[in-house]
């Protein structure tokens, strides 16, 4: 079968036609000057993710100040 032919050229040609349309689509929508929609499963994604870096950060912070205390503090944080 020649490359390109097949379920998969299929998919492979409709793909940026699918991109140009979302391309278009959004163009238009910022010149109507409609607002940009709101991803609520990314903002959450994005939420906890920050709070997980400020969570290690306070960890790092605390395990190299002098008051670590070793195993103890390591198993509060296996708990959360």
């Amino acid at each position: 079968m020649a490359p390109g032919v097949g379920p998969g050229g299929l998919v492979m040609a409709i793909l940026p036609l699918v991109g140009l349309m979302t391309i278009l689509k959004d163009r238009s929508r910022r010149k109507r000057g409609q607002p940009a929609p709101v991803d609520r499963d990314f903002e959450a994604r994005q939420a906890a993710a920050l709070e997980s870096e400020r969570r290690m950060a306070a960890y790092l912070a605390q395990r190299s100040a002098a008051s670590y205390h070793g195993a103890e503090d390591d198993e509060q944080e296996i708990r959360r």
